[in-house]
């Protein structure tokens, strides 16, 4: 799994670890995963966590305010070794402080380990909260040593944000097709539908199953994936399904139907690439060009319309981009893509519009 992003439970969401430092920890479980009953916290446990809130975070890392959180955690875990949340706590920031330090220090080594020994003896415990055992899966190294914490987690709390999905790609790896199979089912059917980069994670598992002979199983998820898409953008879509193995889709035929309607909305745009390299450079008169040329030989391609407009009023020119949002406007026979688009406009680029068509458009797409 990517780590773009960390997650740490019960802290929310944080950005990659800072350029120039070593690459950022796993992504950890999301706000309060556990169906534990949460213990009561002691004044100091609280201002801990508080502070480790705050401070431990890759995005925003504090070193003296992490480790002055750190310092309470300590002192909170040695009041009373049972609660949970401070064990959690102080474990994720022993480990965000690690990336802190430099690679050939001990202290850096000394550190993850000390966060892997808490998840460890919060495992060995058999803790009734799925957060210990969702945090040791992330940190091992091989997929048998994955699967039982993965399992676990996911026994405990069924709803888990990722286990699901992690799961299911770890039984696949080992071999265990049709767990493999249950578990994303259960994946996508607790875990919400954020945006398309969601809906290529799915292609990416069903391309998988695929690949290991399961190509019933692989429409299935890809069916799926059609139908949780039907709310984003049409630009979105034709990107995800670009990026798709065709065998996925060329077997049913109204999707592929579907498939093929949308790749021209996306496809042949070397024009578009070069006038946004010209963009890039300051060129903006031959980008200019470019995505006239763009447009002339795909018009489907919204992001030719978009830079056009952008480039007119970059160079002062609203009624020429207001020309050229115009036509687009008038050429889109999809009401709801229509109306996206008129809400991107440019302010300038609206007022340069005929007022007639500006007042149809905001009656139409209930704009004010």
């Amino acid at each position: 799994m990517s780590a773009k992003v960390l997650l740490v439970a019960g802290w929310g969401l944080l950005s990659p670890v800072l350029a120039q430092t070593p690459p950022s920890p796993p992504p950890s479980a999301a706000a309060k995963p556990s169906v534990a009953t949460p213990s009561t916290l002691s004044p100091t446990a609280k201002e801990g966590i508080r502070l480790a809130q705050r401070n431990c975070p890759s995005d925003g890392f504090d070193k003296a305010g992490c480790a002055k959180a750190i310092a309470l955690l300590q002192a909170a875990a040695a009041e009373n070794p049972d609660q949970q949340d401070v064990q959690l706590a102080l474990a994720q920031a022993y480990w965000n402080t690690s990336f802190r330090e430099s690679p050939q220090a001990r202290t850096q080594g000394d550190l993850r380990q000390r966060a892997l020994d808490i998840y460890q003896r919060q495992v060995e415990l058999g803790s009734k909260d799925a957060r210990p055992y969702w945090e040791l899966s992330l940190r091992q190294k091989d997929e048998a040593g994955r699967l039982p914490l993965l399992r676990r987690t996911v026994e405990l709390n069924p709803s888990h944000p990722q286990a699901n999905r992690e799961l299911a790609r770890t039984e696949l790896a080992v071999g265990e097709v049709d767990a493999a199979v249950r578990s994303y089912q259960r994946h996508l059917e607790v875990s919400p539908y954020r945006d398309s980069s969601d809906a290529l994670a799915h292609l990416d598992f069903a391309k998988r199953l695929e690949d290991v002979g399961r190509p019933k199983d692989a429409t299935q998820v890809t069916e799926r994936v059609s139908t949780l898409m039907q709310g984003e953008r049409r630009a979105t879509r034709c990107e995800v399904w670009r990026a798709a193995d065709p065998k996925l889709y060329e077997q049913q035929a109204e999707l592929s139907k579907q498939v093929k309607a949308l790749l021209p909305y996306c496809t042949e745009t070397a024009s578009l690439q070069q006038a946004t390299d010209l963009e890039r450079q300051g060129r903006v008169d031959e980008a200019i060009v470019a995505a006239k040329r763009q447009i002339a030989e795909n018009p489907k391609v919204e992001g030719a319309h978009v830079m056009l407009e952008r480039l007119y009023q970059d160079k002062g020119e609203p009624a020429q981009a207001a020309q050229v949002a115009t036509q687009h406007l008038e050429q889109e026979s999809d009401s709801k893509e229509r109306c996206e688009r008129f809400k991107e406009l440019a302010p300038a680029t609206v007022r340069a519009m005929p007022q007639d068509q500006v007042e149809t458009l905001r009656r139409d797409c209930r704009q004010p």
